[in-house]
């Protein structure tokens, strides 16, 4: 398929070279920056330059050879001197003892000597040995600046290597920001698909590169688009013919369940008493089995909501009255609490009603008998909230991850014979049907399970 371009396709190549070109012009640029701004300087006389001591030297070094005394006064400026004598002795000068030592060396086998960062020249006096350090590098005109501040190379150098930096965290700045742009492209191709939203078309990011893994991912859109379609409608087929392979059973078992009923009625030995009773039971549990089955299509497919405005304080009174009677089969006491609960909101009350009923049903069952079951409803922040907590053994890790699952069992000791793993899973598929969300949790204080519905109220 071919990509949406929005511009001219260039290869990510020539994007890094254009980046590289600019670089390195920003480079020259700042090194003629510095030339000229040295230049500059030096043209205003605050800055010697690096010949400057070596000129003074020739001007003065007949009249230290041949006066009687080497004063400091003699010696020019940027100048160090030490005195010898014949041997290498140091007579007087301004240079220490290691520097005296190394002046030495440096001129004992020449009249000239150097290092990485001095000139010495060798000044032949009537018993003596004059020494003469320089260097041969630009310096402050300023004694203080001389004295506190690197050398102007040191300067220029440091602020070559500044701008070096500089410019090349801003050209890096600059092309991550661009390559940003053209991947974005890229990225919202993969939260599409992230989030199985296949209806969008691909744009050309403008990088040969980046189209290339673009045409595939939108070859991969086009496959898993179809592949997904094809597993929907299988899913929903099955459902379908799940629910009407339900619906079809329902008659014959009901045939079935009447002429039970019929046969019980009549002249019967014991044994056939007997029989008649094993199939009444039978039928009894198929048809729980088939309504668990109407239940799993309707959750799956999705409850049809008929919401309306109700009365707070009517539906609370009809849950309040069935929640009582649940718990009276097992002689468990129930303790409900309302609080800020709205005048009316608008749910379905039915569908609300039943998802409430299921998880108090659990919560019976898995209560011990004369066991205690809270029920909460309040509202906070535009949600109203219905809590159930009982008195049992409570979730196990594997309980909380899997508990709102179909057909999920869980622990033998929090598992029932006639819910067949359903009361949560429904719960839960009818409380995200009112945009809302369902918890599963153990109770800090009483130990048990506890579930919570949460959904939002206008």
């Amino acid at each position: 398929m071919e990509l949406k371009r929005k511009h001219k396709v260039i290869k990510l190549r020539t994007i890094f070279i254009r980046y590289l070109l600019l670089f390195c012009i920003g480079t020259i640029c700042w090194v003629f920056i510095l030339l000229f701004s040295y230049s500059a300087i030096v043209s205003s006389g605050r800055i010697y330059p690096a010949n400057y001591a070596e000129q003074q030297l020739s001007k003065v070094k007949n009249a230290i050879a041949a006066s009687d005394t080497v004063t400091p006064e003699q010696i020019p400026e940027l100048c160090d001197y030490a005195v010898y004598a014949l041997n290498g002795t140091k007579l007087s000068g301004n240079l220490n003892r290691q520097d005296a030592e190394k002046a030495w060396r440096e001129v004992s086998t020449g009249e000239t000597g150097q290092n990485l960062f001095y000139q010495y020249v060798k000044i032949n006096r009537k018993n003596q040995i004059c020494v003469i350090r320089y260097s041969l590098s630009p310096q402050y005109k300023s004694p203080v600046l001389r004295k506190y501040l690197p050398g102007i190379d040191t300067v220029i150098f440091i602020l070559f290597i500044l701008g070096l930096v500089t410019g090349a965290l801003i050209l890096a700045s600059a092309f991550g920001k661009k390559l940003t742009r053209k991947m974005s492209s890229l990225q919202h191709a993969t939260q599409k698909i992230q989030s199985q939203d296949l209806e969008f078309n691909v744009q050309s990011s403008g990088v040969l590169e980046i189209d290339h893994v673009l045409r595939s991912l939108d070859q991969m859109k086009g496959a898993l688009k179809s592949s997904l379609k094809k597993q929907w409608d299988l899913e929903q087929a099955r459902r379908e013919q799940m629910s009407a392979l339900a619906h079809d059973i329902k008659t014959p078992l009901t045939i079935a369940r009447g002429n039970v009923d019929l046969l019980l009625e009549t002249e019967q030995t014991k044994e056939q008493k007997e029989y008649t009773t094993y199939i009444e039971e039978s039928t009894h549990q198929m048809e729980q089995y088939i309504k668990s089955l109407i239940e799993i299509s309707k959750a799956e497919l999705g409850y049809s909501l008929n919401r309306e405005l109700i009365d707070s304080k009517s539906f609370m009174d009809n849950i309040l009255s069935q929640i009582t009677a649940l718990g009276a089969v097992k002689k468990v006491t129930v303790h409900c609490k309302t609080s800020n609960l709205p005048k009316s909101f608008d749910i379905d009350s039915g569908l609300l009603q039943r998802a409430i009923l299921n998880i108090v049903s659990n919560a019976v069952e898995f209560s011990p008998e004369n066991g205690e079951i809270d029920f909460i409803a309040d509202a906070t922040q535009n949600r109203i909230r219905f809590c159930v907590t009982d008195c049992g053994k409570g979730f196990s890790t594997d309980d909380l991850k899997q508990a709102t699952q179909q057909f999920y069992m869980g622990d033998k000791s929090r598992s029932s014979n006639t819910h067949y793993g359903m009361g949560l899973f429904i719960a839960k598929s009818i409380a995200e049907q009112h945009n809302g969300t369902l918890t599963i949790t153990n109770s800090t204080i009483s130990g048990g399970g506890q579930v919570t519905i949460e959904i939002p109220i206008s």
